[in-house]
């Protein structure tokens, strides 16, 4: 087999060097998923969840972070900007699908009620969520929309749950990232 080489050197011009930097986040290796989620709260305790929610979103092996996105207008047109976001800029949401009829047990329901009626003071201490259907990290975390019984509120009266105990509606926690434990 030939192989064929070349190679010359030439002067293009005097120009300045630049040196360009880009920062390059590496995804951590994803913890194993080994329970159904957890709440920590300050001052009601900790709650493990009787079930994982069916679906979530902006969480996987880490919390996953948009980049954050500006544009404004210019005389020529645009000055468009897209920087690395920030870990403060996640919501996460957990829902618990009634398509089998049944999303989760009443009690579950009425802790996750009480974890989001009851915030703590932020300055002073925050509610810690462990999604460990998912990957084994802690984040601390406001709980900023409950709702239940395909409404903007929640539900809870005799249409909603059944006799066994059960909701038959899904169920929708929104978490707003704080930080990293």
């Amino acid at each position: 087999m030939t192989i064929l080489t070349s190679s010359a050197s030439f002067t293009i011009g005097d120009a300045v060097t630049e040196t360009e930097q880009l920062t390059i986040s590496v995804l951590p290796a994803i913890g194993a998923a080994a329970g159904k989620g957890r709440l920590v709260h300050p001052t009601l305790g900790t709650y493990d969840y009787a079930r994982a929610p069916d679906q979530w979103t902006n969480m996987d092996g880490d919390a996953i972070i948009a980049p954050t996105w500006a544009s404004t207008r210019t005389l020529g047109g645009a000055a468009n900007t897209l920087w690395k976001g920030n870990i403060r800029d996640v919501e996460v949401v957990e829902r618990w699908n009634a398509d089998g009829g049944l999303s989760m047990t009443v009690d579950q329901l009425r802790m996750l009620v009480a974890h989001w009626s009851n915030p703590p003071d932020p300055a002073v201490s925050r509610v810690r969520w462990y999604p460990s259907y998912v990957n084994a990290n802690g984040y601390e975390v406001a709980l900023v929309s409950l709702t239940s019984g395909g409404g903007d509120g929640i539900a809870l009266n005799h249409v909603i749950f059944n006799e066994a105990g059960y909701v038959n509606f899904d169920v929708e926690l929104r978490l707003r990232i704080l930080g990293k434990l």
